[in-house]
């Protein structure tokens, strides 16, 4: 898909980018040399540099510039370019500043820190993403996270399903959303939702034994579910719009699931 994106520069919307498409110009290598004219003089000067540039930052594999490019709302088209150095993150916290757990699902597999035993580690841990997939996290996990550890950064390529999948129609958070795509958890785990984080976070504090490991499990089933979704998101906007892009793979939980039980006994 983002071969086929041209809203890299000021000037082209997604109005402009629909021209080149219907003109059969509809991935970068079909932008027509000078002379030949292809939205404007003016525009096309602007784009040919743009591509020069786009390209560059694809064949040395920098999604941090090739985001810098696109508008916010675009940049899930990184997703299949870069999704082997994809990572998929929710966090659960006890208040706006103390960041209880953090789960990701990466190229290393699921994972989870948690306050008071690895979470400290975790900034080293994503060193190598190139495009970071929450729900939510433009305006919740990022922020937090970036107080919680200063000086981090999370990735420029950062797809918030939230508002991908309100381009889609959905209203309402990530469980209402895995309900009607039919990405599922486990039945023990319906009805746990951010306010019982707390409580369990709460409750583990206090003693009590299986809460983290509950709130551990939780967690990772939501890094899990956005990778799901996202896969699933990819394929449901290609179709909505009439984007030239290919639809991917449904993602199958499959493998990660057993390796998330494998971190769930390790906290015991």
């Amino acid at each position: 898909m983002i071969r086929s994106t041209f809203q890299l520069t000021p000037g082209v919307g997604s109005y402009g980018e629909r021209q080149l498409w219907a003109a059969g110009i509809r991935r970068w290598e079909d932008f027509p040399a000078e002379p030949e004219v292809a939205l404007s003089v003016r525009l096309d000067g602007r784009v040919r540099q743009a591509l020069t540039h786009a390209r560059e930052a694809f064949e040395s594999s920098d999604a941090d510039r090739l985001a810098a490019m696109l508008p916010h709302r675009e940049r899930w088209r990184l997703y299949t370019a870069f999704a082997d150095d994809a990572a998929f993150l929710d966090i659960e916290t006890d208040g706006p500043d103390l960041v209880t757990a953090v789960s990701v699902l990466d190229r290393e597999g699921p994972r989870i820190f948690l306050h008071g035993r690895d979470l400290d580690r975790f900034p080293d841990a994503t060193a190598r993403w190139k495009v970071l997939v929450t729900f939510n996290g433009l305006s919740f996990d990022a922020p937090i996270l970036q107080r919680a550890f200063p000086g981090w950064k999370p990735p420029r390529a950062h797809v918030d399903l939230r508002h991908l999948w309100a381009r889609l129609g959905h209203r309402g958070g990530l469980k209402l959303l895995e309900q009607v795509t039919g990405v599922g958890r486990p039945d023990h785990l319906h009805g746990v939702d951010g306010l019982e984080a707390v409580r369990l976070w709460r409750r583990h504090c206090a003693g009590e034994p299986g809460a983290l490991r509950l709130l551990a499990e939780y967690n990772l089933y939501d890094a899990v579910n956005l990778k799901a979704l996202m896969t699933l998101g990819h394929n449901r906007m290609l179709e909505r719009y009439g984007l030239p892009g290919t639809p991917v793979a449904l993602w199958q939980r499959g493998d990660a699931l057993h390796h998330v039980s494998k971190q769930l006994l390790a906290i015991g």
